[in-house]
Protein backbone atom coordinates (compact mmCIF):
# COMPACT_ATOMS: atom_id res chain seq x y z
CA UNK A 1 0.00 0.00 0.00
CA UNK A 2 2.87 2.37 0.80
CA UNK A 3 4.45 1.76 -2.61
CA UNK A 4 1.16 2.43 -4.39
CA UNK A 5 0.65 5.60 -2.36
CA UNK A 6 4.08 6.74 -3.58
CA UNK A 7 2.87 6.45 -7.20
CA UNK A 8 4.41 3.07 -8.02
CA UNK A 9 2.86 0.26 -10.07
CA UNK A 10 2.50 -3.03 -8.19
CA UNK A 11 1.67 -6.46 -9.62
CA UNK A 12 -0.88 -8.14 -7.31
CA UNK A 13 -1.47 -11.89 -7.45
CA UNK A 14 -5.19 -12.63 -7.61
CA UNK A 15 -7.42 -15.63 -8.28
CA UNK A 16 -6.86 -16.31 -11.99
CA UNK A 17 -3.80 -14.20 -12.64
CA UNK A 18 -1.97 -11.02 -11.68
CA UNK A 19 -3.34 -7.48 -11.76
CA UNK A 20 -1.37 -4.28 -12.13
CA UNK A 21 -2.44 -1.84 -9.43
CA UNK A 22 -1.81 1.89 -9.17
CA UNK A 23 -3.52 5.04 -7.91
CA UNK A 24 -6.47 5.86 -10.17
CA UNK A 25 -6.44 9.47 -8.94
CA UNK A 26 -2.77 10.09 -9.83
CA UNK A 27 -2.52 11.15 -13.48
CA UNK A 28 1.24 10.61 -13.51
CA UNK A 29 0.87 7.01 -12.28
CA UNK A 30 -1.88 6.36 -14.84
CA UNK A 31 0.25 7.80 -17.67
CA UNK A 32 3.26 5.75 -16.54
CA UNK A 33 1.16 2.57 -16.58
CA UNK A 34 -0.14 3.33 -20.08
CA UNK A 35 3.36 3.95 -21.38
CA UNK A 36 4.83 0.81 -19.83
CA UNK A 37 1.91 -1.48 -20.74
CA UNK A 38 1.81 -0.07 -24.31
CA UNK A 39 -1.89 0.65 -23.90
CA UNK A 40 -2.42 4.22 -25.08
CA UNK A 41 -6.19 4.54 -24.72
CA UNK A 42 -8.05 1.32 -23.83
CA UNK A 43 -9.89 1.86 -20.51
CA UNK A 44 -8.58 0.47 -17.24
CA UNK A 45 -10.79 -1.41 -14.77
CA UNK A 46 -11.24 0.14 -11.33
CA UNK A 47 -11.46 -1.79 -8.06
CA UNK A 48 -13.46 0.09 -5.41
CA UNK A 49 -13.38 -0.48 -1.66
CA UNK A 50 -17.17 -0.89 -1.50
CA UNK A 51 -20.34 -0.15 -3.46
CA UNK A 52 -20.68 3.22 -1.70
CA UNK A 53 -17.39 4.32 -3.22
CA UNK A 54 -18.60 3.20 -6.67
CA UNK A 55 -21.64 5.45 -6.31
CA UNK A 56 -19.43 8.51 -5.90
CA UNK A 57 -17.99 8.06 -9.42
CA UNK A 58 -20.76 6.32 -11.41
CA UNK A 59 -24.52 6.01 -11.75
CA UNK A 60 -25.85 2.59 -10.88
CA UNK A 61 -29.30 1.12 -10.45
CA UNK A 62 -30.35 -1.67 -8.12
CA UNK A 63 -29.65 -4.43 -10.65
CA UNK A 64 -26.11 -3.12 -11.26
CA UNK A 65 -25.59 -2.79 -7.51
CA UNK A 66 -26.58 -6.43 -6.94
CA UNK A 67 -24.37 -7.55 -9.81
CA UNK A 68 -21.34 -5.79 -8.33
CA UNK A 69 -21.97 -7.47 -4.97
CA UNK A 70 -22.74 -10.93 -6.38
CA UNK A 71 -20.47 -13.90 -5.54
CA UNK A 72 -19.12 -13.80 -9.13
CA UNK A 73 -17.86 -10.23 -8.50
CA UNK A 74 -17.57 -9.26 -12.20
CA UNK A 75 -16.44 -5.97 -13.65
CA UNK A 76 -19.62 -4.01 -14.41
CA UNK A 77 -19.65 -1.24 -17.03
CA UNK A 78 -21.38 1.76 -15.42
CA UNK A 79 -22.31 5.18 -16.74
CA UNK A 80 -19.95 7.83 -15.42
CA UNK A 81 -21.35 10.33 -12.97
CA UNK A 82 -20.36 12.19 -9.81
CA UNK A 83 -16.72 12.85 -9.03
CA UNK A 84 -14.28 13.13 -11.93
CA UNK A 85 -11.43 10.75 -12.61
CA UNK A 86 -8.20 11.59 -14.46
CA UNK A 87 -8.77 11.54 -18.20
CA UNK A 88 -6.26 8.73 -18.62
CA UNK A 89 -8.39 6.15 -16.78
CA UNK A 90 -11.00 5.72 -19.53
CA UNK A 91 -10.38 8.29 -22.28
CA UNK A 92 -13.37 9.38 -24.39
CA UNK A 93 -15.58 6.76 -22.77
CA UNK A 94 -19.05 7.23 -21.28
CA UNK A 95 -18.55 4.30 -18.91
CA UNK A 96 -16.15 2.99 -16.29
CA UNK A 97 -15.48 -0.66 -15.50
CA UNK A 98 -16.01 -1.11 -11.75
CA UNK A 99 -15.61 -4.14 -9.52
CA UNK A 100 -15.21 -4.96 -5.84
CA UNK A 101 -12.55 -6.94 -3.90
CA UNK A 102 -13.08 -10.68 -4.27
CA UNK A 103 -10.05 -12.28 -2.57
CA UNK A 104 -8.68 -11.74 0.96
CA UNK A 105 -5.58 -10.06 -0.51
CA UNK A 106 -7.82 -7.55 -2.29
CA UNK A 107 -9.79 -6.81 0.87
CA UNK A 108 -6.62 -6.21 2.89
CA UNK A 109 -5.14 -3.96 0.22
CA UNK A 110 -8.34 -1.95 -0.33
CA UNK A 111 -8.52 -1.07 3.38
CA UNK A 112 -6.01 1.65 2.41
CA UNK A 113 -7.75 3.00 -0.71
CA UNK A 114 -11.16 4.07 -1.96
CA UNK A 115 -10.32 2.93 -5.49
CA UNK A 116 -7.37 1.65 -7.52
CA UNK A 117 -6.72 0.87 -11.14
CA UNK A 118 -6.64 -2.93 -11.21
CA UNK A 119 -5.91 -4.08 -14.75
CA UNK A 120 -4.69 -7.41 -16.11
CA UNK A 121 -0.95 -7.95 -15.75
CA UNK A 122 0.36 -8.45 -19.25
CA UNK A 123 1.61 -6.57 -22.23
CA UNK A 124 -1.27 -5.49 -24.47
CA UNK A 125 -2.65 -8.42 -26.55
CA UNK A 126 -0.54 -11.02 -24.73
CA UNK A 127 -1.84 -13.68 -22.31
CA UNK A 128 -2.42 -12.93 -18.63
CA UNK A 129 0.53 -13.45 -16.25
CA UNK A 130 -0.33 -16.17 -13.72
CA UNK A 131 2.90 -17.41 -12.10
CA UNK A 132 6.15 -16.09 -10.70
CA UNK A 133 8.24 -17.29 -13.65
CA UNK A 134 6.12 -15.20 -16.05
CA UNK A 135 6.09 -12.36 -13.51
CA UNK A 136 9.85 -11.95 -13.88
CA UNK A 137 9.29 -10.50 -17.36
CA UNK A 138 7.07 -7.74 -15.96
CA UNK A 139 9.11 -6.70 -12.93
CA UNK A 140 11.22 -3.71 -13.79
CA UNK A 141 9.57 -3.28 -17.19
CA UNK A 142 5.95 -2.62 -16.14
CA UNK A 143 5.70 -3.30 -12.40
CA UNK A 144 7.95 -1.68 -9.79
CA UNK A 145 7.15 -4.40 -7.25
CA UNK A 146 4.92 -7.44 -6.77
CA UNK A 147 2.62 -8.73 -4.03
CA UNK A 148 2.74 -12.54 -4.23
CA UNK A 149 1.47 -15.53 -2.26
CA UNK A 150 1.96 -19.28 -2.45
CA UNK A 151 -1.44 -20.29 -3.83
CA UNK A 152 -0.77 -21.77 -7.27
CA UNK A 153 -2.94 -20.53 -10.13
CA UNK A 154 -3.70 -23.65 -12.16
CA UNK A 155 -5.66 -21.89 -14.92
CA UNK A 156 -5.35 -18.36 -16.23
CA UNK A 157 -8.73 -16.66 -15.94
CA UNK A 158 -9.52 -13.00 -16.62
CA UNK A 159 -12.12 -11.01 -14.78
CA UNK A 160 -15.58 -11.27 -16.31
CA UNK A 161 -17.15 -8.08 -17.69
CA UNK A 162 -20.89 -7.41 -17.88
CA UNK A 163 -23.16 -4.49 -18.71
CA UNK A 164 -26.87 -3.83 -18.22
CA UNK A 165 -28.58 -2.32 -21.30
CA UNK A 166 -32.36 -1.79 -20.92
CA UNK A 167 -32.43 -3.86 -17.73
CA UNK A 168 -30.87 -7.03 -19.24
CA UNK A 169 -27.58 -8.35 -17.85
CA UNK A 170 -25.28 -9.08 -20.81
CA UNK A 171 -21.71 -10.46 -20.66
CA UNK A 172 -18.96 -8.70 -22.60
CA UNK A 173 -16.29 -11.13 -21.36
CA UNK A 174 -17.27 -14.45 -19.78
CA UNK A 175 -14.53 -15.80 -17.54
CA UNK A 176 -13.95 -15.82 -13.76
CA UNK A 177 -17.10 -16.70 -11.83
CA UNK A 178 -18.98 -18.03 -14.86
CA UNK A 179 -16.62 -20.68 -16.29
CA UNK A 180 -16.98 -23.66 -16.52
CA UNK A 181 -20.71 -23.29 -15.76
CA UNK A 182 -22.41 -25.13 -18.68
CA UNK A 183 -25.14 -23.74 -20.94
CA UNK A 184 -27.99 -25.92 -22.18
CA UNK A 185 -28.28 -26.70 -25.88
CA UNK A 186 -31.66 -27.04 -27.60
CA UNK A 187 -30.52 -30.41 -29.05
CA UNK A 188 -28.56 -33.33 -27.66
CA UNK A 189 -26.08 -34.27 -30.39
CA UNK A 190 -25.36 -37.97 -30.78
CA UNK A 191 -21.61 -37.26 -30.49
CA UNK A 192 -19.56 -34.74 -28.50
CA UNK A 193 -18.61 -31.54 -30.37
CA UNK A 194 -15.60 -29.24 -30.17
CA UNK A 195 -16.35 -25.73 -31.48
CA UNK A 196 -13.20 -23.62 -31.87
CA UNK A 197 -14.67 -20.10 -32.12
CA UNK A 198 -13.10 -17.29 -34.11
CA UNK A 199 -9.85 -15.34 -34.06
CA UNK A 200 -10.63 -12.37 -31.83
CA UNK A 201 -11.78 -12.76 -28.21
CA UNK A 202 -11.03 -16.45 -28.49
CA UNK A 203 -13.10 -19.12 -26.76
CA UNK A 204 -13.87 -22.76 -27.51
CA UNK A 205 -16.90 -24.84 -26.56
CA UNK A 206 -17.07 -28.54 -25.72
CA UNK A 207 -20.39 -30.37 -25.61
CA UNK A 208 -21.25 -33.24 -23.32
CA UNK A 209 -24.79 -34.52 -23.57
CA UNK A 210 -27.09 -31.55 -24.14
CA UNK A 211 -24.78 -29.03 -22.48
CA UNK A 212 -22.01 -26.82 -23.81
CA UNK A 213 -18.99 -25.99 -21.66
CA UNK A 214 -17.36 -22.77 -22.85
CA UNK A 215 -13.78 -21.84 -22.10
CA UNK A 216 -12.91 -18.58 -20.41
CA UNK A 217 -11.94 -15.60 -22.55
CA UNK A 218 -8.59 -16.50 -24.16
CA UNK A 219 -7.86 -13.21 -25.92
CA UNK A 220 -6.96 -12.48 -29.51
CA UNK A 221 -5.25 -15.44 -31.15
CA UNK A 222 -2.78 -13.76 -33.48
CA UNK A 223 0.09 -14.16 -30.99
CA UNK A 224 2.03 -17.43 -30.50
CA UNK A 225 1.74 -17.26 -26.70
CA UNK A 226 -2.02 -16.81 -26.94
CA UNK A 227 -2.23 -19.77 -29.31
CA UNK A 228 -0.18 -21.95 -26.93
CA UNK A 229 -2.41 -20.94 -24.03
CA UNK A 230 -5.47 -21.81 -26.14
CA UNK A 231 -4.07 -25.29 -26.89
CA UNK A 232 -3.18 -25.85 -23.22
CA UNK A 233 -6.64 -24.84 -22.02
CA UNK A 234 -8.26 -27.07 -24.63
CA UNK A 235 -6.24 -30.09 -23.48
CA UNK A 236 -7.12 -29.34 -19.84
CA UNK A 237 -10.84 -28.95 -20.63
CA UNK A 238 -10.96 -32.26 -22.49
CA UNK A 239 -9.27 -33.94 -19.51
CA UNK A 240 -11.56 -32.23 -17.00
CA UNK A 241 -14.74 -33.23 -18.86
CA UNK A 242 -13.34 -36.65 -19.82
CA UNK A 243 -14.36 -36.11 -23.41
CA UNK A 244 -12.43 -35.99 -26.69
CA UNK A 245 -14.84 -34.97 -29.44
CA UNK A 246 -14.25 -36.29 -32.95
CA UNK A 247 -16.46 -33.56 -34.49
CA UNK A 248 -14.73 -30.19 -34.76
CA UNK A 249 -16.42 -26.93 -35.81
CA UNK A 250 -14.67 -23.82 -37.13
CA UNK A 251 -15.22 -20.48 -38.85
CA UNK A 252 -15.26 -20.13 -42.65
CA UNK A 253 -12.24 -17.80 -42.61
CA UNK A 254 -9.33 -19.79 -44.08
CA UNK A 255 -6.59 -17.84 -42.28
CA UNK A 256 -7.87 -17.97 -38.70
CA UNK A 257 -5.68 -19.84 -36.22
CA UNK A 258 -8.76 -21.81 -35.19
CA UNK A 259 -9.48 -22.88 -38.81
CA UNK A 260 -5.92 -24.13 -39.21
CA UNK A 261 -6.12 -25.87 -35.82
CA UNK A 262 -9.27 -27.69 -36.93
CA UNK A 263 -7.21 -29.34 -39.67
CA UNK A 264 -4.29 -30.12 -37.36
CA UNK A 265 -6.41 -31.85 -34.72
CA UNK A 266 -7.16 -34.77 -37.02
CA UNK A 267 -10.71 -35.38 -35.79
CA UNK A 268 -13.01 -37.49 -37.96
CA UNK A 269 -15.42 -34.74 -39.06
CA UNK A 270 -15.11 -30.99 -39.66
CA UNK A 271 -18.04 -28.57 -39.96
CA UNK A 272 -17.51 -24.98 -41.15
CA UNK A 273 -20.03 -22.41 -39.90
CA UNK A 274 -20.41 -18.90 -41.32
CA UNK A 275 -19.49 -16.27 -38.72
CA UNK A 276 -22.77 -14.31 -38.59
CA UNK A 277 -24.84 -17.48 -38.68
CA UNK A 278 -22.96 -18.62 -35.55
CA UNK A 279 -23.74 -15.29 -33.87
CA UNK A 280 -27.45 -15.77 -34.63
CA UNK A 281 -27.57 -19.42 -33.57
CA UNK A 282 -26.02 -18.52 -30.21
CA UNK A 283 -28.93 -16.23 -29.31
CA UNK A 284 -31.44 -18.80 -30.58
CA UNK A 285 -29.88 -21.52 -28.41
CA UNK A 286 -29.74 -19.32 -25.30
CA UNK A 287 -33.48 -18.69 -25.52
CA UNK A 288 -34.45 -22.15 -26.78
CA UNK A 289 -35.92 -20.72 -29.98
CA UNK A 290 -36.75 -23.33 -32.61
CA UNK A 291 -36.52 -20.94 -35.56
CA UNK A 292 -36.58 -19.67 -38.13
CA UNK A 293 -35.79 -16.18 -36.83
CA UNK A 294 -34.77 -12.94 -38.44
CA UNK A 295 -31.22 -12.38 -37.24
CA UNK A 296 -29.41 -9.06 -37.07
CA UNK A 297 -25.65 -9.77 -36.94
CA UNK A 298 -23.68 -6.52 -36.81
CA UNK A 299 -19.93 -6.45 -36.20
CA UNK A 300 -16.58 -5.38 -37.61
CA UNK A 301 -15.62 -8.33 -39.79
CA UNK A 302 -16.78 -11.84 -40.58
CA UNK A 303 -15.89 -13.98 -43.59
CA UNK A 304 -18.92 -14.23 -45.84
CA UNK A 305 -20.19 -17.12 -47.94
CA UNK A 306 -19.22 -15.14 -51.07
CA UNK A 307 -15.67 -14.46 -49.84
CA UNK A 308 -16.39 -10.81 -49.00
CA UNK A 309 -16.10 -9.36 -45.49
CA UNK A 310 -19.60 -9.25 -44.02
CA UNK A 311 -20.72 -7.28 -40.99
CA UNK A 312 -24.24 -5.81 -41.35
CA UNK A 313 -26.31 -8.92 -41.91
CA UNK A 314 -30.06 -9.46 -41.77
CA UNK A 315 -30.51 -13.23 -42.05
CA UNK A 316 -33.41 -15.64 -42.10
CA UNK A 317 -31.71 -18.07 -39.74
CA UNK A 318 -32.31 -21.64 -38.74
CA UNK A 319 -29.85 -23.77 -36.82
CA UNK A 320 -28.90 -25.78 -39.89
CA UNK A 321 -28.63 -22.89 -42.35
CA UNK A 322 -29.58 -19.34 -43.29
CA UNK A 323 -30.62 -17.04 -46.12
CA UNK A 324 -29.22 -13.55 -46.47
CA UNK A 325 -32.06 -11.01 -46.57
CA UNK A 326 -30.34 -7.60 -46.40
CA UNK A 327 -26.99 -5.89 -45.76
CA UNK A 328 -25.14 -2.62 -46.26
CA UNK A 329 -23.75 -2.00 -49.72
CA UNK A 330 -20.25 -3.31 -50.26
CA UNK A 331 -17.50 -0.70 -50.09
CA UNK A 332 -13.74 -1.28 -50.34
CA UNK A 333 -11.89 -1.85 -47.07
CA UNK A 334 -9.26 0.63 -48.15
CA UNK A 335 -5.85 -0.83 -47.37
CA UNK A 336 -7.17 -3.98 -45.73
CA UNK A 337 -6.44 -4.13 -42.00
CA UNK A 338 -5.01 -0.60 -42.14
CA UNK A 339 -8.62 0.62 -42.48
CA UNK A 340 -9.43 -0.94 -39.10
CA UNK A 341 -6.58 1.00 -37.44
CA UNK A 342 -7.28 4.23 -39.36
CA UNK A 343 -11.00 5.13 -39.44
CA UNK A 344 -10.44 8.02 -41.86
CA UNK A 345 -10.05 5.46 -44.66
CA UNK A 346 -13.66 4.29 -44.26
CA UNK A 347 -14.91 7.88 -44.13
CA UNK A 348 -12.98 8.47 -47.35
CA UNK A 349 -14.60 5.61 -49.29
CA UNK A 350 -18.11 6.43 -48.02
CA UNK A 351 -17.76 10.12 -48.91
CA UNK A 352 -16.36 9.19 -52.30
CA UNK A 353 -19.61 7.36 -53.00
CA UNK A 354 -21.40 10.60 -52.09
CA UNK A 355 -19.23 13.22 -53.83
CA UNK A 356 -17.43 11.22 -56.51
CA UNK A 357 -13.99 12.26 -57.76
CA UNK A 358 -14.48 15.88 -56.68
CA UNK A 359 -14.22 14.71 -53.04
CA UNK A 360 -10.62 15.93 -52.57
CA UNK A 361 -10.74 18.93 -54.90
CA UNK A 362 -10.36 22.43 -53.40
CA UNK A 363 -13.73 23.73 -52.37
CA UNK A 364 -15.20 20.28 -51.75
CA UNK A 365 -17.20 20.18 -48.47
CA UNK A 366 -15.05 17.27 -47.29
CA UNK A 367 -11.56 18.11 -48.59
CA UNK A 368 -10.41 19.76 -45.36
CA UNK A 369 -11.20 16.62 -43.35
CA UNK A 370 -8.36 14.73 -45.04
CA UNK A 371 -5.62 17.38 -44.98
CA UNK A 372 -2.27 15.86 -44.04
CA UNK A 373 -3.46 12.32 -44.81
CA UNK A 374 -2.48 10.25 -47.88
CA UNK A 375 -6.10 10.36 -49.03
CA UNK A 376 -5.51 10.60 -52.80
CA UNK A 377 -3.21 7.57 -52.84
CA UNK A 378 -5.52 5.48 -50.64
CA UNK A 379 -8.57 6.42 -52.69
CA UNK A 380 -6.82 5.39 -55.90
CA UNK A 381 -5.94 1.98 -54.39
CA UNK A 382 -9.52 1.55 -53.17
CA UNK A 383 -10.97 2.40 -56.59
CA UNK A 384 -8.69 -0.19 -58.20
CA UNK A 385 -9.56 -2.76 -55.52
CA UNK A 386 -5.89 -3.20 -54.65
CA UNK A 387 -5.57 -4.62 -51.12
CA UNK A 388 -9.11 -3.34 -50.55
CA UNK A 389 -11.54 -6.28 -50.26
CA UNK A 390 -15.27 -5.51 -50.36
CA UNK A 391 -16.94 -5.18 -46.96
CA UNK A 392 -20.47 -4.62 -45.68
CA UNK A 393 -19.27 -3.98 -42.11
CA UNK A 394 -21.49 -2.00 -39.73
CA UNK A 395 -18.51 -1.61 -37.39
CA UNK A 396 -16.62 0.22 -40.13
CA UNK A 397 -19.68 2.45 -40.72
CA UNK A 398 -19.43 3.51 -37.05
CA UNK A 399 -15.70 4.17 -37.61
CA UNK A 400 -16.43 6.44 -40.57
CA UNK A 401 -19.04 8.42 -38.65
CA UNK A 402 -16.73 8.71 -35.64
CA UNK A 403 -13.96 10.20 -37.78
CA UNK A 404 -16.36 12.81 -39.13
CA UNK A 405 -17.18 13.69 -35.50
CA UNK A 406 -13.51 14.46 -34.84
CA UNK A 407 -12.59 11.40 -32.76
CA UNK A 408 -9.24 11.00 -34.53
CA UNK A 409 -7.68 9.38 -37.57
CA UNK A 410 -6.11 6.39 -35.77
CA UNK A 411 -7.22 3.93 -33.07
CA UNK A 412 -5.12 1.83 -30.72
CA UNK A 413 -7.72 -0.81 -29.79
CA UNK A 414 -10.74 -2.45 -31.37
CA UNK A 415 -13.92 -0.29 -31.36
CA UNK A 416 -12.11 2.74 -29.91
CA UNK A 417 -13.74 5.03 -32.49
CA UNK A 418 -17.21 3.58 -31.83
CA UNK A 419 -16.73 3.94 -28.07
CA UNK A 420 -15.83 7.62 -28.51
CA UNK A 421 -18.82 8.11 -30.83
CA UNK A 422 -21.18 6.60 -28.24
CA UNK A 423 -19.71 8.86 -25.54
CA UNK A 424 -20.47 11.90 -27.70
CA UNK A 425 -23.98 10.62 -28.42
CA UNK A 426 -24.67 10.19 -24.71
CA UNK A 427 -24.28 13.97 -24.42
CA UNK A 428 -26.53 14.62 -27.44
CA UNK A 429 -29.84 14.32 -25.60
CA UNK A 430 -33.24 13.39 -26.96
CA UNK A 431 -34.76 15.02 -30.03
CA UNK A 432 -31.57 14.90 -32.13
CA UNK A 433 -33.45 13.49 -35.11
CA UNK A 434 -32.09 10.87 -37.51
CA UNK A 435 -30.78 10.37 -41.04
CA UNK A 436 -32.21 8.17 -43.81
CA UNK A 437 -30.79 5.14 -45.62
CA UNK A 438 -31.69 4.11 -49.18
CA UNK A 439 -33.04 0.58 -49.58
CA UNK A 440 -32.70 -1.18 -52.91
CA UNK A 441 -32.30 -4.66 -54.40
CA UNK A 442 -29.15 -6.15 -55.84
CA UNK A 443 -28.66 -8.96 -58.37
CA UNK A 444 -29.49 -11.69 -55.87
CA UNK A 445 -33.28 -11.88 -56.06
CA UNK A 446 -34.91 -10.44 -52.97
CA UNK A 447 -31.72 -9.44 -51.13
CA UNK A 448 -32.00 -5.83 -49.97
CA UNK A 449 -28.97 -3.58 -50.29
CA UNK A 450 -28.85 -0.71 -47.79
CA UNK A 451 -27.06 2.43 -48.96
CA UNK A 452 -25.82 4.81 -46.23
CA UNK A 453 -25.05 7.66 -48.67
CA UNK A 454 -28.11 9.71 -47.54
CA UNK A 455 -26.95 9.31 -43.94
CA UNK A 456 -23.52 10.75 -44.79
CA UNK A 457 -25.14 13.56 -46.76
CA UNK A 458 -27.18 14.44 -43.66
CA UNK A 459 -24.11 14.35 -41.42
CA UNK A 460 -22.12 16.59 -43.77
CA UNK A 461 -25.00 19.06 -44.00
CA UNK A 462 -25.27 19.21 -40.22
CA UNK A 463 -21.52 19.72 -39.85
CA UNK A 464 -21.68 22.59 -42.37
CA UNK A 465 -24.61 24.17 -40.51
CA UNK A 466 -22.72 24.14 -37.21
CA UNK A 467 -24.80 21.52 -35.42
CA UNK A 468 -22.93 20.14 -32.38
CA UNK A 469 -21.07 16.90 -32.85
CA UNK A 470 -22.88 15.48 -29.80
CA UNK A 471 -26.25 15.99 -31.53
CA UNK A 472 -24.95 14.55 -34.79
CA UNK A 473 -23.54 11.50 -32.97
CA UNK A 474 -26.91 10.97 -31.26
CA UNK A 475 -28.72 11.32 -34.59
CA UNK A 476 -26.38 8.68 -36.06
CA UNK A 477 -27.30 6.23 -33.28
CA UNK A 478 -30.99 7.03 -33.75
CA UNK A 479 -30.56 6.30 -37.46
CA UNK A 480 -29.00 2.86 -36.94
CA UNK A 481 -31.67 1.90 -34.37
CA UNK A 482 -34.43 3.01 -36.75
CA UNK A 483 -32.79 1.15 -39.65
CA UNK A 484 -32.79 -2.07 -37.64
CA UNK A 485 -36.37 -1.62 -36.41
CA UNK A 486 -37.82 -0.67 -39.80
CA UNK A 487 -35.93 -3.41 -41.62
CA UNK A 488 -37.08 -6.02 -39.10
CA UNK A 489 -40.69 -4.90 -39.56
CA UNK A 490 -40.40 -5.08 -43.34
CA UNK A 491 -38.67 -8.49 -43.31
CA UNK A 492 -41.06 -9.88 -40.71
CA UNK A 493 -44.02 -8.90 -42.89
CA UNK A 494 -42.33 -10.40 -45.93
CA UNK A 495 -41.37 -13.74 -44.35
CA UNK A 496 -44.09 -14.17 -41.73
CA UNK A 497 -41.39 -14.68 -39.06
CA UNK A 498 -42.11 -12.87 -35.79
CA UNK A 499 -38.99 -13.57 -33.72
CA UNK A 500 -35.84 -11.45 -34.10
CA UNK A 501 -32.39 -11.95 -32.56
CA UNK A 502 -29.49 -9.48 -32.37
CA UNK A 503 -25.83 -10.34 -31.97
CA UNK A 504 -22.34 -9.17 -32.90
CA UNK A 505 -19.91 -6.72 -31.35
CA UNK A 506 -21.93 -3.65 -32.41
CA UNK A 507 -24.50 -4.68 -29.78
CA UNK A 508 -22.04 -3.94 -27.01
CA UNK A 509 -23.13 -0.35 -27.63
CA UNK A 510 -25.45 0.24 -24.69
CA UNK A 511 -27.09 3.32 -26.19
CA UNK A 512 -27.91 1.48 -29.42
CA UNK A 513 -29.34 -1.47 -27.46
CA UNK A 514 -31.57 0.83 -25.44
CA UNK A 515 -32.76 2.77 -28.49
CA UNK A 516 -33.61 -0.50 -30.24
CA UNK A 517 -35.40 -1.87 -27.18
CA UNK A 518 -37.61 1.24 -27.13
CA UNK A 519 -38.53 0.70 -30.77
CA UNK A 520 -39.31 -3.00 -30.19
CA UNK A 521 -41.98 -2.44 -27.54
CA UNK A 522 -44.89 -2.04 -29.95
CA UNK A 523 -43.36 -3.88 -32.91
CA UNK A 524 -44.81 -6.79 -34.85
CA UNK A 525 -41.76 -8.87 -33.90
CA UNK A 526 -40.31 -9.97 -30.55
CA UNK A 527 -36.67 -9.11 -29.85
CA UNK A 528 -34.11 -11.43 -28.24
CA UNK A 529 -30.48 -10.69 -27.34
CA UNK A 530 -27.66 -12.41 -25.50
CA UNK A 531 -27.89 -13.10 -21.77
CA UNK A 532 -25.40 -15.94 -21.25
CA UNK A 533 -22.56 -15.47 -23.76
CA UNK A 534 -21.08 -12.25 -25.16
CA UNK A 535 -22.54 -10.67 -28.30
CA UNK A 536 -18.95 -10.24 -29.54
CA UNK A 537 -16.80 -13.04 -30.92
CA UNK A 538 -16.44 -14.54 -27.45
CA UNK A 539 -19.88 -16.06 -28.07
CA UNK A 540 -19.16 -17.49 -31.53
CA UNK A 541 -18.00 -20.90 -30.25
CA UNK A 542 -21.35 -21.47 -28.49
CA UNK A 543 -23.23 -20.58 -31.68
CA UNK A 544 -21.01 -22.93 -33.68
CA UNK A 545 -21.74 -25.73 -31.20
CA UNK A 546 -25.49 -25.11 -31.51
CA UNK A 547 -25.33 -25.28 -35.33
CA UNK A 548 -23.30 -28.50 -35.27
CA UNK A 549 -25.58 -30.04 -32.62
CA UNK A 550 -28.58 -29.37 -34.86
CA UNK A 551 -26.88 -30.81 -37.93
CA UNK A 552 -25.80 -33.98 -36.12
CA UNK A 553 -29.15 -34.41 -34.37
CA UNK A 554 -31.07 -34.03 -37.62
CA UNK A 555 -28.79 -36.54 -39.34
CA UNK A 556 -29.29 -38.94 -36.43
CA UNK A 557 -33.07 -38.51 -36.57
CA UNK A 558 -33.03 -39.37 -40.28
CA UNK A 559 -30.92 -42.42 -39.56
CA UNK A 560 -28.09 -41.18 -41.75
CA UNK A 561 -24.61 -42.59 -41.33
CA UNK A 562 -22.22 -40.20 -39.65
Amino acid sequence: ARLIEQGMIVAVKGLGGYHLACLATDQRAVSRLRERKKRPAKPFALMFRDVGAVGRYARLDEKERRLLQSPEAPIVLLERGGEDLPGGVAPRNAYIGAFLPYTPIHHLLMEHFELLIMTSANYTDEPLISNEIELAGLLGSIADAALVHDRRIAHKCDDSILFVPAGSIVPVRRARGFVPEPIDLPFEPPRPILALGGQEKGTFALTKGDRAFISPHLGDLGDYRSQKNYRDELADFEELLEVRPDVVVHDLHPDYFTTRLAGELGRSRRIAVQHHHAHAAGVMAEHGLQGPVIAVSFDGTGYGSDGALWGSEFLLARYDGFERLAHLVYVPLAGGEAAIREPWRMALVHLHRLYGDRLLEPGSPAAALFEGLPAAQVLELAKRGFHSPPTSSMGRLFDAAAFLMGTGSRVSYEAEAAVALEALAMEGGDGAGSYPFDIGEKGEAGVEEIDPSPLFAGIMNDIASGKSRERIARAFHNSVASLISETLTRLSDRTGVGEAVVSGGVFQNRLLCELLEERSRNASWKLYGHLLVPPNDGGVSFGQAAVAAAILSEAGNRGEKE
